[in-house]
């Protein structure tokens, strides 16, 4: 299997992440959360003040008025027309203004809900006749306020989002794969995740989405990798590094620590010549996996080399070095 890091970025998990408003204007009359704040499913977040809402509760209230007066009507002509005291067209006429008045206070219930009342509101709104124009504003699911915009006393219109509330339990993270590794890249396979703010941790996650087009300017397409963060210390935003395990498998000619030995700046290795002597050779080499290093250039195939006591010979090439001198 071959190991590619790619750059990229911690993101909030746009599945679960939910950008809060009011459904009606109003003014805030209370603030209950803050930034950073972990609520519930259907906390409370802000409360308004809305005339609108109070002009809609009345309606409701007048409407279920007329419909206990239109029921009382509707009844009593259902006795009178048995009774042939009214005619049929008379008992008609009082089963359409009780079915108009029926249809009115569905109309008028219906508005409310879309106002953001429940239907226990509603309910305890008609047993009390009592208007109250105060409605909550709650959170859709559980998670934390990661963005706040709003304070008491603001006057509010629908098209504002107040509140952006982020399950964090799992993050997105966004990385940018170049071009020419795209065939390595599928969905389901598994990563590695490293932020600077833990160097010693390594985050799991799998990689869910690859998207349908390539960046002209970088040539690099962007892939979306699900991560877990059960205790929360990746936040959106982190610069992160993505190690991504393909199932490709690549033949690469490797060295063991052992053999490899450093001088200033470069990495050496001797090359045994059969009986001939021994070769001192610089060689450029990546990064070391389970004590070997893969060799990017400097070394064949098939070249024998010095695996132990490559560094008695680095000495002993030292100590002629300084004897020349």
């Amino acid at each position: 299997k071959v190991e590619l890091q790619f750059p990229g970025t911690i993101r909030a998990n746009e599945s679960k992440l939910a950008h809060v408003g009011s459904r009606i204007q109003g003014r805030i009359v209370k603030v209950m959360v803050g930034l950073g704040d972990y609520v519930g499913k259907g906390e409370g977040l802000a409360v308004i003040d809305s005339p609108e809402l109070g002009q809609a509760q009345s309606e409701y209230l007048s409407a279920r008025a007329r419909l206990v007066v239109a029921e009382k009507v509707f009844e009593r002509a259902k006795a009178l027309v048995e009774g042939k005291v009214i005619g049929t067209g008379e008992f008609q006429r009082r089963e359409g203004d009780y079915i108009l008045v029926k249809e009115e206070v569905r109309a008028a219930e219906n508005r409310l809900m879309l106002l953001g009342m429940t239907e226990w509101e509603i309910g305890g709104l008609g047993r009390e006749r009592f208007i109250r124009a105060h409605i909550a504003i709650t959170s859709p699911f559980s998670g934390t306020v990661i963005e706040q915009d709003t304070a008491t006393g603001e006057v509010v219109e629908p098209v504002k989002t107040l509140f952006t509330i982020a399950d964090l339990s799992t993050l997105w993270g966004i990385a940018d794969i170049p071009e020419k590794d795209l065939s390595k890249i599928k969905k389901g396979l598994t990563t590695e995740v490293l932020v600077s703010a833990y160097p010693q941790e390594r985050f799991r996650g799998k990689i869910t989405y690859l998207s349908d087009t390539i960046d002209p300017s970088s040539r690099t397409l962007k892939v979306r990798i699900e991560v877990e963060n059960p205790k929360g210390r990746l936040k959106p935003e982190m610069f992160a590094s993505f190690r991504i395990l393909t199932e490709e498998t690549e033949k690469l000619l490797t060295v063991p620590v052992s053999a490899v030995q450093r001088q200033g700046e470069k990495s050496i290795i001797f090359v045994s010549h059969q009986g001939k002597g021994f070769e001192k050779r610089a060689v450029e080499l990546g990064t070391e996996v389970q004590g070997y290093y893969p060799v990017l250039s400097g070394l064949q195939q098939g070249e024998k080399i010095v695996t132990k006591g490559a560094f008695i010979l680095k000495s002993e090439t030292m100590k002629g070095l300084m004897e020349e001198e």
